[in-house]
């Protein structure tokens, strides 16, 4: 009984790290923990099999929403083509994942 004791002290001197979010899909610019995770099995542009896929959706979500003005359209398409940049074909297989598409 004592092993089980340590071994529990032990893992709350060291919890595991939640906020973790580098192995996610996210902005290259993103400096902070992703407010909004989202775990999804796919198989995106580049991958040999399916797996499950850790996406910021906070940084994709501008891009789902319909621009309300002319400026707003640009400032998306901009945004899209550096998230472009960045994830290259594998944008739009996210944002069909994030509009339930897929």
């Amino acid at each position: 009984m004592p092993r089980l004791a340590v071994l529990l002290l032990l893992l709350g001197l060291f919890p595991a790290k939640a906020t973790d979010s580098s192995g996610c899909i996210q902005d290259a610019k993103r400096q902070q923990a992703c407010p909004h995770l989202l775990y999804r099995a796919a198989q995106l542009p580049g991958m040999t099999a399916a797996a499950v896929v850790c996406i910021c959706v906070t940084d994709f979500a501008p891009l789902l929403q319909a621009p309300a003005t002319e400026t707003a359209r640009i400032q998306q398409n901009m945004a899209k083509r550096q998230l472009e940049a960045q994830h290259g074909e594998k944008l739009q297989s996210i944002l069909d994942m994030l509009n339930r598409k897929q």
